[in-house]
């Protein structure tokens, strides 16, 4: 029997301790794709005020091949990126559920698991297959984008913006006014989110564990027992009300992020009647925002798998009290 290991207590640490190597490549790859965010914005708003504006047709197609150059070098390492981060969320998945099995009937001795009679199985054989099957799979399908999707959210978001302040500061701090509300509330709303999801991983393991508990021929013909139809209730009851605060999120987030190009339409627009500045920058921003827009969902989006898989993990290590891991 392999030597036993303990599980570590965070969920990034678990990750990076299986997947260290893949994980720098992807980071590496993800850095890479940050400078391209920003060119596209400058050759189109060079493609409006230098060659359209002056009629330089040489000027232009020059630019729209750059143009083209950026978005397939752009969509090409994206690509990689996403295949190498599926490879690294199911090597968790197995992993995952090697440490579950490992530790439920490798290394736990029998004086250590609980009966209630003599009748009782030594194993909770339904928390076991809810973690050997939905609990891994979601965990470990995070796993591939824990540190990458961040940090290119974050980091296009930063170049966009750092490119927009250069081009016209004030029009980039009214976008960002309108835009930063969002990281106050999506806070907010997860939290309640995480612990609606922590009470219906629990209740699904004793929905599992109800199954597995009673015989076939008990349940067979018969209407479903109290037992099953309370936890199937509160499921719901849990499900809906998690359903409810998600789309509350999710609608607010996207009224503000649908004010963004108004703000800078609106604004922007009295600059170029004011002779200010050129239209080729309202078209940089509008583009701009519509950019900010994907990595802002996202982002919403990664920091609820961040905080759910967290979460989800802490109930995993909560089922081994000695957080042995399998090597």
């Amino acid at each position: 029997m392999a030597k036993a290991q303990y599980m570590p207590s965070s969920v990034y640490r678990y990750i990076f301790d299986k997947s260290h190597k893949q994980q720098i490549v992807v980071i590496a790859l993800t850095l890479s794709l940050l400078p391209l965010a920003p060119i596209p914005l400058e050759l189109q708003r060079r493609m409006l005020d230098d060659a359209i504006a002056n009629s330089d047709t040489d000027l232009l197609l020059k630019l729209a091949m750059y143009y083209l150059l950026a978005l397939l070098v752009a969509a090409g390492l994206k690509l990689i990126v996403k295949i190498l981060r599926e490879r690294i969320s199911a090597r968790i998945v197995y992993n995952l559920r090697n440490s579950v099995y490992y530790y439920i009937y490798t290394v736990l001795p029998p004086s250590k698991l609980k009966k209630q009679t003599e009748s009782d199985d030594m194993v909770d054989e339904g928390a076991v297959v809810s973690m050997l099957s939905s609990e891994v799979e979601k965990l470990g399908g995070f796993s591939g984008s824990a540190i990458s999707g961040p940090l290119l959210q974050i980091g296009t978001l930063i170049s966009i913006l750092c490119y927009m302040f250069w081009v016209e500061p004030l029009v980039a701090t009214i976008a960002l006014g309108l835009y930063s509300p969002q990281f106050f509330i999506v806070p907010w709303f997860q939290a309640r989110l995480n612990r609606l999801a922590a009470n219906k991983a629990v209740k699904v393991r004793e929905l599992s564990a109800f199954i597995v508990e009673n015989a076939e021929d008990d349940l067979m013909g018969k209407a479903p027992p109290q037992g099953f139809l309370s936890v199937t209730d509160q499921i719901l009851a849990l499900r809906i009300k998690f359903l409810t605060i998600k789309n509350v999120m999710k609608s607010i987030n996207n009224v503000l992020i649908a004010l963004g190009p108004f703000g800078v339409i609106a604004y922007g627009g009295w600059l170029v009647i004011q002779g200010e500045i050129e239209v080729g920058v309202i078209l940089a921003f509008v583009s701009g925002l519509e950019r900010l827009g994907g990595p802002i969902r996202e982002l919403t989006a990664s920091y609820s798998q961040i905080t759910e898989a967290s979460m989800r993990y802490r109930i995993l290590l909560d089922a081994f009290p000695e957080h042995m891991d399998a090597r």
